[in-house]
């Protein structure tokens, strides 16, 4: 079966109404891995891209897109990750090849002909200042790519520090993988759509939240959560085993990064996030560290309890010219606050 085949199949059995523009991007990955014949006849033939890279607003099926193709290609050595998952997987790996990037990409060659990377978002400047290296080498090991992200190419960090040593990556970027804008059929955010029938994001009080820890605590025991990471440890006092209770001055208002909050996420199952204020320009270091947080938190599955100054959509305003990329934070939030978002 082919990728729009397999596609309308999920329509019909989901009750799903087809949206062209995702026949549209269908039929983009269809034509740079596979002949016209047949989908999975020969899945590299000789193209001068090596993927592609998909971009558009939150919600409108970037990622079932990506996944859809990852789950029906043949390919046994393919790995999909999230973006900072992978970022971490990269300095790990150069940690131990001693700084060497070409080393790093022929040791991801030997497992991978096909990455696909979901939610392409660039924000730490140790990733910043590698990535046009780190793609140029992934490209020219024949690393094949499929990613999603909610920006496009040219304002991927933009303003961020030290900028001329990261734009050397558009370009690598560019001509290497086809540049697709997802568009939606009446601007649809199907991730809020279907959280439209259970309820709206409701704001939790500081004394409720506090309470329904407490009772969990009582139940599994308060042991306190230390982390190891990166020959760091870090201490959160207040937890049980799979519950952790954390203000956002402890986590957002402190030099932690994704490999902290990665490090969270595998090791609780339900996070008690408070006292999250309004964010702005003036504490974008805080909304930054945020946005990663609740990244981390959501790809592992991790049950978020928030109290916080306002719902997801009013929770960050930055009228500057290259404000964060929230939008996709506070869609997640609202799907993360129901029982039935996992």
């Amino acid at each position: 079966m082919s990728l729009a085949e397999i596609y309308q199949q999920d329509c019909e059995i989901q009750g799903w109404q087809p949206d062209t523009n995702h026949q549209i991007v269908l039929q983009h990955i269809q034509q740079i891995f596979c002949p016209p014949r047949s989908f999975f006849t020969s899945l590299f033939q000789p193209s001068p891209l090596l993927g592609c890279y998909i971009w558009g607003d939150v919600g409108r099926g970037k990622t079932y897109l990506m996944d859809l193709f990852f789950n029906n290609t043949p390919l046994h050595k393919k790995g999909r990750y999230h973006f900072t998952s992978f970022m971490q997987k990269i300095h790990q790996l150069l940690s131990q090849k001693k700084g060497d990037i070409l080393a790093v990409a022929k040791q991801l060659r030997k497992d991978h002909d096909l990455i696909c990377l979901d939610e392409f978002q660039v924000t730490e400047i140790a990733d910043a200042m590698i990535l046009a290296r780190l793609f140029e080498s992934l490209f020219a090991q024949g690393i094949h790519f499929v990613t999603t992200s909610n920006i496009k190419p040219d304002d991927l960090y933009k303003d961020g520090l030290h900028f001329d040593r990261f734009s050397p990556f558009i370009k690598v970027l560019k001509n290497n993988l086809d540049v697709i804008h997802l568009e939606s059929q009446n601007s649809k955010d199907y991730r809020r759509l279907e959280l439209e029938s259970v309820h709206t994001f409701n704001i939790k009080t500081y004394a409720d939240l506090r309470e329904q820890f407490l009772k969990k605590i009582n139940i599994q025991g308060k042991s306190g959560l230390t982390l190891s990471i990166l020959q760091r440890t870090i201490q959160f006092p207040d937890a049980s085993p799979t519950t952790l209770w954390v203000d956002f001055k402890d986590i957002c208002e402190v030099p932690y990064g994704a490999a902290e909050y990665q490090a969270i996420a595998h090791q609780v199952n339900e996070v008690y996030l408070v006292n999250v204020p309004l964010m702005t320009a003036d504490n974008r270091d805080s909304a930054r560290r945020f946005i990663t947080l609740i990244d981390c938190l959501y790809d592992e599955g991790i049950t978020l309890y928030l109290h916080a100054a306002e719902g997801p959509d009013k929770l960050y305003h930055d009228p500057t010219k290259s404000p964060l990329p929230f939008e996709r934070t506070a869609s997640r939030l609202a799907q993360m606050e129901t029982q039935h978002w996992k």
